[in-house]
């Protein structure tokens, strides 16, 4: 199937909850289809809408989810949602295996603003960069704040395999609970 029917074709809701997967890279496109935008601005157009529609379709499922489920099985959801989308990710992450200095600086130079490790207590705060939620399938506004969980999963799975055990995180701050940026305090000691 071509890349625009099947654009076309999840559009009309053919494709339901399955494309979430493949948003993220869809969100990355987007980007450079709307750059492309003089060349065939009915592809971006499309390719726009399908992204909103797609964040709004996901609001309505976490707000299934609120309604239908309990607290820790949300949690565990979201969590788990978030370890999945880390996953492509995991050959970047141990590529820096043992090297949480190196991992800093790389990531750093991508969505931190700041990284602190306080050596003595072993916990490392990450600073995001000022601006919005790095999920392509947030809409401010709509989105709950419980969505933020997904973060922590796919910052845990970041941080677990890069420093070779499991790790323990919170959120200090994020975009959905109304804060700036998003950012986190990684206990790195077990």
């Amino acid at each position: 199937m071509k890349r625009n029917e099947f654009l076309k074709k999840c559009g009309a809701g053919i494709c339901g909850c399955g494309v979430m997967g493949l948003l993220a890279p869809l969100a990355a496109r987007a980007e450079d289809t709307v750059a492309a935008a003089a060349a065939a601005p009915a592809d971006a157009e499309l390719l726009k809408q399908q992204l909103e529609g797609a964040r709004v379709r996901f609001v309505k499922l976490l707000s299934v989810m609120d309604k239908q489920l309990d607290e820790g099985t949300r949690r565990e959801i979201l969590l788990g949602l978030g370890r999945e989308c880390a996953q492509p990710y995991v050959p970047f992450f141990e590529k820096y295996r043992g090297d949480l200095p190196g991992f800093l600086a790389r990531i750093k130079a991508a969505w931190l603003e700041s990284a602190e490790l306080d050596e003595k207590t072993g916990v490392l705060r990450t600073i995001g960069k000022l601006g919005p939620c790095a999920c392509p399938l947030v809409k401010i506004g709509l989105t709950p704040a419980q969505f933020c969980l997904c973060s922590l999963g796919w910052n845990q799975l970041a941080f677990s395999t890069v420093l070779g055990r499991p790790v323990s995180i919170d959120i200090e701050e994020s975009v959905l609970r109304g804060g700036s940026r998003c950012s986190f305090r990684v206990a790195t000691r077990g």
